[in-house]
């Protein structure tokens, strides 16, 4: 490869790179549409560690962490990891069903 080539192409993974750190997946970034369109969810939304406020009305968030975000979640926040770790940033005013249903059948 000639060197006109090799610096083409560092500067192509350079710009790459940069746009991934700036990121900092903001909903319309590239990452997260690259994750919320092959990463996103399990069929059926469900949490097994789900925590609430106690005001009127509750104010509860999904806390957690596996590799997609359930089916239900607006903003999935994905991490830089192998495996990739995810956790949903929405708020709601309940909580899913447990997803495991050993969980469920201990409720």
């Amino acid at each position: 490869m000639d060197l006109k080539m090799k610096v083409v192409l560092l500067l192509f993974f350079l710009g790459l790179t940069t746009t991934i750190i700036d990121a900092r997946f903001e909903p319309n970034s590239l990452i997260t549409q690259v994750i919320s369109n092959g990463v996103k969810s399990t069929c059926k939304p469900c949490c097994n560690n789900c925590s609430c406020t106690f005001s009127i009305p509750p104010q509860c968030r999904c806390k957690d962490v596996k590799p997609t975000c359930h089916s239900a979640c607006k903003t999935c926040r994905c991490f830089e990891s192998f495996p990739l770790k995810c956790d949903c940033l929405d708020i709601t005013d309940f909580c899913y069903e447990p997803c495991n249903s050993t969980i469920a059948k201990a409720h």
